[in-house]
Order: C-alpha cells, then sequence, then structure tokens
C-alpha cells in the first residue's frame, strides 16, 4: 500500500528535477544510444521534459520527428510500480485507436529506469523515452464549438478505452493533483495571501466534501487520464473548417488514477472556461466538450449532478498549486501560473450562476447535438 506522506506533495517540499538540456542529450545517449542533435526543453509543472532530435544518418529505424525524454520529479520516482502501471495503460489505449506518445524501451530493453542526475546528490529520477507525436497543444488557438466538441469527443473515447483496463498499482497510489486530494489544498492556501481567494478555495472545497465526497459511491469510477489539460491535448489544421483546427490525440498519462470519470470532464471544461475567448460565454463553451464525451461515454444523473462543483474543484486546484509551485520555483513561474487571471475570474463566474442556471446552459447546448440527460433528480 502506498505511504500517504511520501505519495502526496507536502508544503516546502521542491520535487523537480534539476537537468540541463546537455545532461538530457548525455542521458541519451547512455541510455538509449542516441546522438542528440538538438535539444529543446518542455514546459512542465514537476518534471523535466525535453523534446530531442537525434542523428538519423546511420539508422534508418530513428525518427525524424525527434523523441521526448522525461525525467520523472522526486515524488512520482518513489513509485515505479506506478510508473510501470502507467506505461501498461498508455499502449492500451493507444492500441484502442487514441494517439498519444508511446514509450521505448532504453538499451536494456526496459521501459524505464532509475539514474542519478549530476545535480541531484544522491537522488534518484525515473528516466523514460517517449516517441514524439508532430502537433500544436490545445492553448494559444480560438475556443471554437466545434474544435472542443471533437476534444470532448476523444475524451470519452479515450475513456471508453479505459474503462476495461485495470492494475492494482493504482488502486492506492494518490497524488496531490488527482481530485479525490483537494481536501488537502488546505495546506496550501496561504500562499494566496488574499483573504477573498482564500475563503473561495476553503468555499469549494468545503461544497466538494459535502456533496461529492460523501456520494463517492453513486458515481461512476475507472481509469481516468486525470489531467486533461491545454498542454496535454495535441490539435491540428482543420481539413474541412479552414481557419480551424481538429483533435489529434492526448499526451502524458502521470497523472493517471483510479478516480470517477465525472473528473475526467470536469478537467477538460475547466481549462476550455479558462482559455475562451471574450466573445463566448465559457460556460456554455464547455457544454459543447461536454456534448462531446457524453456521445462517446454517457453519465448518470449522480454524475452530472456534481460536474459544476467538480470543475471548480479544478479550477481551485490549478489556481492553489499554480501559486504554491510559483513560490517553490520562481524560474517556472511563468509557465505554472499561465491560468491565475483568467482561472480567479472563470471561478468567481461559475460560483456566482446557480445549478440550475448551469444546468439549463448545458442543457441547451446537448439538445443541439440531438443529446438528453438529466442533470438533477426529479423530485
Amino acid at each position: 500500500m502506498t505511504d500517504e506522506s511520501k505519495a502526496v506533495l507536502n508544503p516546502g517540499e521542491k520535487v523537480q528535477p534539476d537537468v540541463s538540456m546537455e545532461e538530457a542529450g548525455r542521458l541519451l545517449q547512455r541510455l538509449y544510444g542516441m546522438s542528440a542533435i538538438k535539444v529543446d526543453e518542455l514546459s512542465s509543472y514537476d518534471d523535466k521534459n525535453f523534446h530531442i532530435h537525434v542523428d538519423t544518418s546511420n539508422e534508418v529505424n530513428l525518427s525524424e520527428n525527434g523523441y521526448v525524454l522525461k525525467i520523472l520529479n522526486s515524488l512520482d520516482s518513489k513509485f515505479p510500480e506506478a510508473i510501470e502501471a502507467q506505461n501498461r495503460l498508455i499502449l492500451h489505449v493507444a492500441d484502442r485507436g487514441i494517439c498519444t506518445s508511446r514509450p521505448l524501451p532504453n538499451l536494456r530493453n526496459e521501459l524505464w529506469s532509475l539514474e542519478t542526475l549530476e545535480r541531484s546528490g544522491d537522488a534518484k529520477f525515473i528516466v523514460r523515452l517517449f516517441t514524439y507525436v508532430p502537433g500544436k497543444i490545445f492553448l494559444g488557438v480560438r475556443y471554437s464549438p466545434s474544435l472542443v466538441h471533437s476534444v470532448g469527443k476523444l475524451a470519452g473515447k479515450l475513456n471508453a478505452a479505459c474503462s476495461d483496463f485495470f492494475d492494482p498499482a493504482f488502486s492506492n497510489y494518490k497524488r496531490i493533483w488527482s481530485l479525490t486530494e483537494v481536501p488537502k489544498l488546505t495546506k496550501f492556501v496561504g500562499c494566496l495571501k488574499d483573504v477573498k481567494k482564500e475563503e473561495a478555495v476553503l468555499k469549494v472545497v468545503k461544497e466538494f466534501d459535502e456533496y461529492v465526497v460523501s456520494n463517492y459511491s453513486t458515481l461512476k469510477k475507472g481509469m481516468i487520464h486525470g489531467d486533461l489539460s491545454d498542454n496535454n491535448i495535441l490539435i491540428k489544421s482543420s481539413s474541412s473548417l479552414p481557419g480551424d483546427y481538429e483533435v489529434v490525440g492526448f499526451l502524458d498519462f502521470g497523472d493517471a488514477t483510479e478516480a470517477y470519470y465525472v473528473f475526467e470532464i470536469a478537467i477538460l471544461i475547466c481549462y476550455v472556461m479558462i482559455n475562451a475567448g471574450t466573445e463566448d460565454d465559457p460556460i456554455e463553451l464547455g457544454g459543447h466538450a461536454l456534448a462531446g464525451y457524453l456521445s462517446e461515454f454517457p453519465l448518470s444523473v449522480a454524475d452530472l449532478s456534481v460536474l459544476k462543483i467538480c470543475i471548480a474543484v479544478r479550477l481551485i486546484q490549478t489556481l492553489v498549486l499554480g501559486a504554491y509551485t510559483a513560490s517553490m520555483e520562481p524560474e517556472n513561474a511563468a509557465y505554472v501560473l499561465q491560468t491565475q487571471a483568467r482561472g480567479w475570474e472563470q471561478l468567481f463566474l461559475l460560483c456566482a450562476r446557480s445549478d440550475q442556471e448551469v444546468f439549463d446552459s448545458w442543457d441547451s447546448v446537448l439538445k443541439l447535438y440531438n443529446l438528453t440527460f438529466k442533470f438533477k433528480e426529479t423530485v
């Protein structure tokens, strides 16, 4: 069983590995026998990810698109059994048609290894290599209803692909980014340094405990990706709608967990709302993602009745942990704080609207797709 004190982030704990681009190239050579010709660091909250182009002149089987070298944070590196389960999950959904980066074997024919880094002292970190999937992340583009709907639809297909997957390693694996761990956010609210924001966070946590945690037994449960955020969704230019985009696939299963399916669509809608255009109603736009999702993976009234509070929970989670991470790692602040201003705006907007107003908005969108779902039990 997982030791919770070791598995979940605690205040004051710095977990991101200290790895330079030069060392990433050396790791690739030593562990995978490939020669790096170009290394670019990719954004990440607590891991280190590098897009590495390699010398393909003497090996026809190497990808011209390059690879992604991932060095896990010190916390997750303590649980190799969970990383092995993640690899199995990735291969499971990829074999069922979900486009994603696949883990690749190293020179020892293993999908991960535990390594000491040049500046890590005695600490060890799990290192993995993944295929690189070309595309643009779901950020900095116009979130049209058609694009958002297609992302929601693929998210539903993903959960359908996960529905027959089970691995005992996930049963007791806890991460601070799991929505089940939201009550622990109260330990981090001091980093906000704003009474109004602290009060909003504590109110949402209280409602989550009252309306969601107490009703876990009624919710549909299984394996979820756990982080369908803008940085983990790949898109490309649409072949049918000029100026628009279509979804390619999903990246980074590092937050995959056994949890509740309503969390998956709540997380996706959270980031749709944060990145909605000023001309859009963010709640209504989120309804297009919901429509796509439900067309592939239906949820019950018990699940949908708590969707609004689950979206609010993900909003406070990304806001509080973003502020905390920035306080611990100022050099990473630009990335982890990118959701802050818009995120608080959407949180206050969502909390200001009644459940009925939100449900009516979503119901109107679902009708556009000839879908009918109940959001609350009728008396």
